[in-house]
């Protein structure tokens, strides 16, 4: 059962894996920087692909849908960008993290309220990232044009970021909803037990 302190925890956590991985990327090369934007963006449309196709709830799948859109507009303002800047060459592979082969590859069903808020933690943290990543790439470009796209893309990821959190937040308290409601079964049925074996003896 997740309490408000350890949602809180989780936050905190998911903020502190951020800033991590935020100082990592920074210090990357600029063209490395896009191309890892333009290899985050893809899997983040593969992320809410799977989410769009696994999640039962008619008002999530719209959102998960509208997403998938926009994460794949975002990836073309990136390539732009970056054929722009690099005329001469294509953006380089990133191997980001493991999960994002999941979602490509479709091997992870969501079954549980645990599995989608598992999935929903990974979202939080790769649109935190990215609204981040994006708001340096604002600082440290010269074109006005440039600045405005990375600014928009930011204010984007933390939409997306917004209503993922939103989801989270409701799910956990389902999730501990649920796991009381099985704890209070399990009590019931020891306290029958015990009754069981008294009137026995």
């Amino acid at each position: 059962m997740e309490s408000p302190l350890e949602q809180f925890m989780k936050r905190a956590e998911i903020e502190e894996k951020v800033k991590e991985n935020l100082k990592r990327v920074t210090k990357l090369p600029f063209k490395d920087i896009l191309s890892y934007t333009f290899k985050g963006e893809k899997d983040a449309t593969a992320m809410y692909m799977f989410l769009y196709e696994n999640v039962p709830m008619s008002y999530a799948k719209e959102k998960f849908e509208q997403f998938i859109e926009i994460e794949k507009s975002h990836d073309e303002k990136i390539y732009k960008i970056f054929k722009a800047l690099f005329p001469t060459e294509e953006p380089r592979e990133f191997d980001l993290k493991s999960w994002s082969r999941i979602f490509i590859e479709r091997e992870h069903k969501l079954k549980t309220v645990r599995d989608y808020l598992k999935v929903l933690e990974i979202a939080m943290e790769a649109e935190r990232l990215s609204e981040e990543v994006y708001m340096f790439l604002k600082k440290h470009v010269n074109d006005p044009d440039h600045k405005k796209i990375f600014l928009e893309l930011a204010h984007d990821e933390r939409e997306h970021y917004n209503f993922v959190a939103k989801e989270y937040d409701f799910y956990s308290k389902v999730e501990a909803e649920k796991e009381l409601q099985e704890l209070i079964r399990e009590l019931i049925k020891d306290r029958e037990a015990q009754s069981k074996t008294k009137a026995e003896l």
